[in-house]
């Protein structure tokens, strides 16, 4: 195992740099484009409506964002007090009293984080109920956040023996997002990634700018046709993170988005959130969140942002 070095990666003029497949074959497809001036286009999936209206689900959500404000204040007071008896402080721990109080923490934190995952989802949901806020005028240089992020789960790659690989962008891309919320967005994806990639597989963040025509045009129009060709530029970034895991069935790329769906071997230690509260911040910021995978070959996430001026 080894961990690849931070920097761009040699890439092979056969091999499309947006699905890192080769231009002949089957999974470099439509959703790809690359012009004769070497501008990346990425053409997201048309995807459905993933969930109904805010107000048919707010109650029936009511009870558990209550749930997760009663539980905030005795969770943190648990976690002091157990810190406080691990350091001793509280008077002589022996070893095995020491291991049982870790557990105790570390089931308490990860119960905290459920909590925090429920009060953002609620957050979100509101926020998309009441309509678009207030637009995000913070700017998250994208390859130097990626950096950090990728090097954060470093440990985790090589406590499990995983290839994992960090391919930067050209020059220095940014986009209109709170630094801290597109490390969460994209987090969650290398979580699920390094979870579900066996020992020697790889997983591979990459961040490319590319062309993102977000216009609706009318088909057939030899004006719309004229300023595909001839306006083509860097107008958004594309981040990925691949795996070579077990893939995902068809049936269920547009699922794994909606709140609280797990799907079938998934660590019971999940809560369906992940991906359902990193889609709505997406969504947040008119950015897109989708996912190409086929059972047996791995899966790769894609988020698509505008890229700031």
């Amino acid at each position: 195992m080894r961990t690849m070095p931070i920097g761009p990666r040699k890439t092979d003029n056969n091999v499309c740099p947006i699905c890192n497949s080769p231009v002949n074959s089957e999974r470099h497809g439509p959703q790809c484009a690359v012009d004769s001036s070497g501008v990346v286009e990425v053409r997201p999936p048309a995807v459905a409506e993933r969930e109904r209206a805010f107000e048919e689900v707010e109650d029936e959500f009511l009870p558990l964002l209550s749930a997760a404000h009663e539980f905030k204040t005795p969770l943190v007071v648990m976690l002091g007090y157990t810190e406080l008896l691990r350091s001793g402080c509280a008077g002589d721990v022996n070893d095995r009293q020491r291991g049982i109080l870790g557990e105790i923490q570390e089931s308490a934190e990860r119960l905290q984080r459920v909590v925090h995952d429920l009060l953002l989802l609620y957050g979100l949901r509101a926020a998309q109920g009441r309509g678009a806020g207030k637009p995000d005028q913070s700017v998250a240089d994208v390859n130097a956040n990626m950096k950090e992020l990728f090097e954060n789960w470093v440990p985790v790659a090589n406590q499990k023996s995983i290839r994992y690989e960090f391919c930067p962008a050209q020059g220095e891309p940014g986009v209109k997002m709170e630094p801290l919320r597109l490390q969460h967005i994209v987090s969650n994806l290398i979580e699920n990634a390094l979870n579900y990639t066996p020992s020697g597989g790889t997983v591979t963040l990459s961040v490319r700018q590319c062309f993102w025509d977000r216009r609706k045009t009318k088909v057939g129009s030899l004006f719309s046709l004229e300023r595909r060709v001839n306006r083509k530029i860097e107008n958004a970034v594309c981040i990925s993170v691949s795996d070579s895991g077990p893939g995902i069935h068809p049936d269920h790329h547009q699922e794994i988005f909606a709140d609280f769906v797990q799907l079938p071997g998934a660590s019971a230690r999940g809560t369906g959130l992940g991906l359902a509260i990193a889609r709505r911040l997406v969504d947040a910021h008119r950015g897109m969140i989708w996912v190409e995978s086929e059972l047996g070959k791995g899966s790769k996430f894609l988020v698509l942002l505008s890229r700031s001026r």
